[in-house]
């Protein structure tokens, strides 16, 4: 007898040239100790993905199978086509690295998920704080692929637009670190906890 819960992979993407960070890997900054790397992946095995399920998508330390999209820095679209050959799942979460508080909104993305995926938004949809069909994700890279530019450069929104996915309001558990601003005020944050 098969078990019908669905099973949960995790790509989560490492591999940006963080021009807002002057260079530095956002997956390697710090936060209270740990990586954001570390809290991102840390945060996917607390909420049931299998270790060998996970797959970090650049160039930042992980322990963890990790590979890159060809040619490196094509951005988050090849990224997810180049993750989705190391992970093996009914359902995908598709998380930037520069998310180390998304502990908190994981479990309300598995709740909530309908369709073919729920992402966070707020203003705009924050697709890479999502859960997705892995089946959808393949159908629909496996056609932009097909395209005369293939993946690199492609926006995320390209990728997602054709997907039946809900975009949940903002939640601070999907709050992106992306400059040393927000990265400073995330540490200040976490001293005083």
């Amino acid at each position: 007898m098969t078990d019908p819960r669905p099973t949960f992979g995790a790509i989560v993407l490492a591999g940006g040239n963080a021009r807002r960070l002057g260079g530095f890997s956002k997956g390697d900054v710090g936060i209270n100790g740990t990586t954001m790397l570390t809290s991102v992946t840390d945060a996917c095995q607390k909420a049931g993905v299998p270790a060998d399920n996970i797959v970090v998508v650049g160039h930042a330390e992980t322990e963890l199978k990790r590979t890159v999209e060809d040619p490196p820095f094509s951005g988050p679209v090849a990224g997810i086509g180049a993750g989705l050959d190391h992970v093996d799942a009914d359902r995908l979460f598709v998380l930037s690295c520069d998310i180390p508080f998304i502990a908190s909104g994981l479990p309300r993305l598995i709740d909530t998920y309908q369709g073919e995926g729920v992402c966070f938004g707020g203003e705009k949809a924050q697709h890479l704080a999502g859960l997705y069909s892995s089946d959808a994700l393949r159908n629909r890279i496996g056609l932009l692929q097909q395209e005369e530019r293939g993946l690199i450069g492609m926006p995320v929104r390209k990728l997602m637009e054709s997907l039946d996915v809900t975009i949940l309001g903002e939640h601070e558990a999907a709050r992106d670190l992306d400059t040393w601003e927000a990265v400073n005020e995330a540490r200040e944050q976490a001293s005083e906890d």
